[in-house]
């Protein structure tokens, strides 16, 4: 019975995913001179979120990342994934959203790339859309259920169940995971968590469910916010319904 709640679950998922990102278009202008039609020669050594930029662009744009970093503002995550981590205030972007902005700027972004990354995210992530999750610093003080930060952040993972590149930072309450598998890993989708917000649900759950273990709990609640698309989760860039059942699949199956 458990196949016919995961293709439902999936169904739902697919399409709550493909409305949420419809909106995302509407942050960034048209593609200008700075987008390219299709990969270039070099395309198998570019991550994903650059395919689309000319070179002269790319390299405009992590010239810009890197100083915007330096200055303090961010700490970047590992490009592969596709996430930018700020942490005064603490945030997840995608990078994908970035460059796409970036590239919108023309030529005032080749002239001044580090001003022009720093009046995208101004814009971008100054509240939550698609691709932007904010986070909260003082998610979790203490215990909850004998679990502290990082052994609440290793049960969200086992919950989810998904295989795939994972990282964060319990400090801030991020996760994110990389979905490998459903595409090439350049092109591949990051899931981003927002471990408040899960931790937000497991305690309404477990004030209705007082007996229940906290494991059972979370595998009920993780999976319930990858369903609804958020709020406390986006993605790097739109999933495919593989990665999407990546991620919701193994942890809905009896264990």
């Amino acid at each position: 019975m458990w196949i016919a709640v995961v293709v439902a679950v999936l169904a739902a998922a697919v399409a709550g995913a493909a409305i949420w990102w419809l909106r995302r278009g509407r942050a960034t202008a048209e593609a200008g001179p700075g987008r390219e039609t299709g990969p270039g020669p070099e395309a198998e050594d570019r991550q994903g979120w650059e395919l689309g930029l000319t070179p002269e662009v790319g390299a405009a744009f992590m010239e810009g990342l890197r100083a915007w970093s330096r200055a303090g503002e961010a700490l970047p995550a590992g490009a592969e994934r596709g996430v930018l981590t700020t942490y005064d205030p603490p945030r997840l972007i995608s990078l994908h959203l970035l460059a796409d902005a970036f590239a919108a700027r023309g030529d005032a972004a080749l002239h001044d790339p580090e001003g022009t990354v720093a009046a995208v995210v101004e814009r971008l992530a100054g509240s939550e859309r698609p691709g932007v999750l904010h986070l909260r610093g003082d998610w979790l003080d203490g215990e909850v259920d004998g679990l502290d930060r990082a052994r609440f952040a290793a049960a969200v993972r086992e919950a989810l169940y998904a295989e795939g590149d994972w990282a964060g930072d319990e400090a801030v309450g991020a996760m994110h995971v990389t979905v490998t598998g459903a595409r090439p890993a350049t092109e591949a989708a990051t899931l981003m968590l927002d471990l408040a917000r899960v931790l937000d649900r497991y305690r309404e759950a477990r004030a209705a469910s007082p007996d229940a273990a906290a494991e059972a709990l979370l595998r009920e609640v993780a999976p319930a916010l990858v369903t609804a698309g958020g709020p406390g989760l986006t993605w790097t860039k739109p999933p495919t319904e593989e990665e999407l059942q990546a991620v919701l699949t193994g942890s809905l199956q009896p264990r």
